[in-house]
């Protein structure tokens, strides 16, 4: 049997989708449960799952009515053929405009407004954000005329592998892999949009279906080797995703290093993940949790302003040899994480602002600094 991976990606069951939120938060996180056995895939605590997601049918129906195109009508590609409409469900990106992408379709457009837009970078980079090719097809001013069904998806490129970083532990699931995913929801310009591979997940898929994935190695996102190393993990909305793996890996392990995790979400009332696991690892003595409910009061409240807060008994930590990990946003939160922590060891360490930064580059060096951004 051919090896599952990248190139032929692993048609794995769905086991089960649940929503981890409550019911009035304007966070819709999914956990969904794929299962792995006898596909040979092994992946390691710390991974990503690449997903290969399928599109809408409702917009590609939507697309196919706005070109004017046969959805029955037969187009071939990489050695396959089938329908457009199947074709525009399962292979191809439908919904990222790219200046490449637009400069094919302005072939069959000939649209002013498109070369302009083409020409100007910043024109093009606040057009391509949200914006798809239905929205193109409906504007008389961007509209194309394919001749037929074969001339259009030549232009397009190929639907690609979604990563999310892993949420459960080999030793705690065997046979399993799990995710923790935000549904991406919003409405602009009078319509209703949705992200391509998290509403795959939430709306599409059930039990018994198949979703084609594959493991993605990431060697930089690991527990430390001893398993007494205590670790700090900062990881707000679905940035909790690979620390839930680390704590069941770490219980998994009988790990006596201690875990200390800043998690953090708008409300209290609605915005909670995994909140039984995480008690009960409170209760027992096995997680310190600190949790920044941003929006429950007249101020804001974020992780760096707990570890801020905690920062002498960060220090403590450290000290203690401590490895600190952070998952999530890359433009805000893990900047300011960041200069937080940078802060917390200058101020407790006592030290000035290069030796914080010579310690951090010290810890980074020994892999007790470890970030999973997107």
């Amino acid at each position: 049997m051919e090896a599952y991976n990248m190139k032929n990606p692993f048609p794995a069951p769905v086991q089960g989708v649940r929503i981890v939120t409550k019911a009035g938060s304007a966070k819709e996180t999914i956990h969904i449960d794929f299962s792995l056995e006898g596909s040979g895939l092994n992946y390691v605590t710390g991974d990503a799952l690449a997903v290969i997601p399928r599109n809408c049918p409702c917009l590609v129906d939507a697309l196919i009515e706005a070109l004017g195109l046969n959805a029955t009508e037969c187009v071939c590609f990489t050695d396959a053929s089938c329908s457009l409409r199947d074709a525009l469900i399962n292979n191809f990106d439908i919904c990222n405009i790219k200046k490449g992408l637009l400069t094919k379709w302005n072939r069959f457009a000939n649209s002013t407004k498109l070369e302009a837009m083409i020409a100007d970078k910043v024109a093009l980079k606040d057009y391509s954000w949200g914006h798809d090719l239905l929205d193109l097809a409906l504007n008389a001013e961007t509209k194309a005329c394919f001749p037929d069904a074969q001339s259009f998806v030549t232009i397009l490129g190929k639907l690609t592998p979604r990563l999310y970083s892993i949420a459960s532990s080999p030793d705690a699931v065997p046979g399993q892999v799990s995710l923790c995913v935000g549904a991406v929801r919003y409405s602009m310009e009078g319509r209703d949009r949705k992200g391509v591979c998290s509403t795959f997940m939430s709306d599409r898929l059930q039990p018994g279906d198949t979703a084609k994935v594959f493991i993605h190695s990431n060697k930089n996102f690991r527990l430390p080797e001893c398993s007494d190393t205590p670790i700090i993990m900062i990881g707000p909305g679905t940035g909790i995703a690979p620390f839930r793996a680390f704590w069941q890996q770490r219980i998994a392990d009988r790990a006596t290093g201690g875990m200390w995790f800043f998690f953090g979400n708008p409300y209290a009332a609605t915005d909670g993940c995994y909140e039984d696991e995480i008690n009960d690892l409170v209760k027992q003595g096995f997680m310190k949790y600190d949790v920044a409910w941003s929006r429950d009061q007249g101020y804001k409240i974020y992780v760096q302003t707990l570890l801020e807060q905690a920062g002498e008994e960060v220090w403590v930590w450290l000290e203690k040899g401590a490895a600190f990990y952070m998952c999530g946003d890359a433009n805000r939160m893990a900047k300011d994480v960041e200069r937080t922590l940078l802060a917390l060891i200058a101020k407790h360490g006592n030290l000035d602002e290069k030796q914080a930064l010579t310690y951090l580059a010290d810890m980074k060096a020994n892999k007790r600094y470890q970030k999973d951004v997107y």
